[in-house]
């Protein structure tokens, strides 16, 4: 019997030496490295727990606020300091209803310019912004300040219209006068299909019929299999 306590209190002297020197290790290691060796110390131990849950911080952005102030701050508009706007649309905004549609300049025409001719029986104005919600004006009005931001929603407002009789669609134009037309592009008119070109004497736009090649794609209409 006393064998066996001898033997039991040796056990224990053994593991509380062991505790004790590895208490000691942890406490050296905690002191002597940076935070991100501690916790791959235990790591070790933990099978990587804390390095899966810890993620370095991403680097800065070359962005800031329009104001280039508190960068705490939230912002609708994120602004890249090196010039430009980050992920800004441009949109054409209809006031009298507050309706809008994304507009890109062309050759020979602005973005203004283009919103006007798509909608010539209404004011309009430009605003820039990644969505229209942060769209602002060139003088820094946003979209969402406007008095009829948004109406469009919920009502058809009288008089309200591009072309002067409906409420919704753009004006129509005469496909000589479309800028967006490049050189090259099919079209279909009265006549057939028609392919846009340009003269050597002159940049504007001329029809010539498509040939019997390119007409023979488009006037071959697939077959769809029933489900």
């Amino acid at each position: 019997m006393r064998k066996l306590e001898e033997g039991v209190m040796r056990q224990f002297k053994l593991v509380r030496r062991s505790a004790a020197i590895a208490v000691v290790a942890c406490a050296a290691i905690a002191a002597g490295t940076p935070s991100a060796h501690a916790r791959d110390f235990f790591s070790t131990f933990f099978g990587g727990v804390f390095n899966d849950n810890v993620r370095s911080s991403p680097p800065p952005m070359p962005f800031a606020a329009p104001d280039f102030g508190d960068s705490s701050q939230p912002s609708g508009r994120r602004v890249n300091i090196y010039g430009g706007s980050y992920g800004s649309t441009t949109y054409c905004v209809r006031t009298c209803d507050g309706r809008y549609f994304p507009v890109t300049a062309s050759e020979g025409q602005s973005k203004a310019e283009a919103c006007r001719s798509f909608c010539p029986a209404a004011e309009t104005k430009i605003f820039h912004g990644g969505s229209i919600d942060h769209a602002s004006s060139e003088t820094g009005k946003s979209y969402s300040d406007l008095p009829n931001a948004f109406r469009y929603r919920t009502e058809l407002v009288a008089g309200c219209s591009c072309n002067g009789k409906e409420t919704g669609g753009l004006a129509s134009m005469k496909i000589e006068d479309d800028p967006t037309l490049r050189k090259g592009d099919i079209v279909a008119g009265a006549n057939g299909l028609m392919i846009a070109g340009s003269s050597r004497r002159s940049a504007a736009l001329n029809f010539t019929p498509a040939p019997k090649s390119i007409r023979a794609k488009f006037e071959r209409l697939p077959v769809v299999a029933s489900q």
